[in-house]
């Protein structure tokens, strides 16, 4: 089924129960964790013939990792549980392709686990302390120092360097 999204709407938000899948036929979205708070990131942009939403459609509805916002006016296609079989069926090297792309993502998300393993080793927890090498070691030193005082700084000090 095709559908048309709007500038600006949020097609899939992080937490939510998620159940399909998306192709962008035209326009582009963005990956975000922690949109709208003070803790957003940006995770990545989607743009035609890219796919997103598929771990929900693929884990049975799991809360998705991610929101996804239309960066532009969008043309999608949504692909639902009831539409998969046929959608294998028919799509053989799109279906290759998610599945590259979510192995790739694995390996991805094991490298800045590693990374950020090595970095809270090296600096033996003092997160604030330490430049971090990896993507997910600074998104995570962002949402760990939040919280963190630090004791040579005075109390309600955070210093971390990202």
């Amino acid at each position: 089924m095709m559908i048309r999204v709007p500038e600006g709407s949020v097609i899939i938000k992080e937490g939510e129960a998620n159940m399909d899948m998306y192709k962008i036929i035209s326009g582009n979205a963005e990956l975000y964790i922690g949109y709208g708070t003070e803790n957003e990131a940006i995770l990545g942009i989607k743009s035609k013939d890219d796919y997103f939403g598929e771990m929900g459609l693929l884990s049975g509805g799991k809360p998705s990792i991610y929101t996804v916002v239309a960066y532009s006016e969008m043309l999608l296609m949504r692909v639902t549980e009831a539409d998969i079989d046929e959608f294998i069926l028919k799509n053989h090297s799109d279906v290759y392709r998610i599945m590259r792309h979510m192995a790739e993502s694995m390996y991805g998300f094991k490298y800045g686990m590693d990374m950020y393993i090595k970095d809270l080793e090296a600096s033996k927890n003092n997160a604030y302390l330490k430049d971090f090498s990896g993507y997910f070691a600074k998104q995570f030193a962002k949402y760990n120092a939040s919280g963190m005082k630090n004791p040579g700084l005075g109390t309600g000090t955070i210093n971390y360097r990202v």
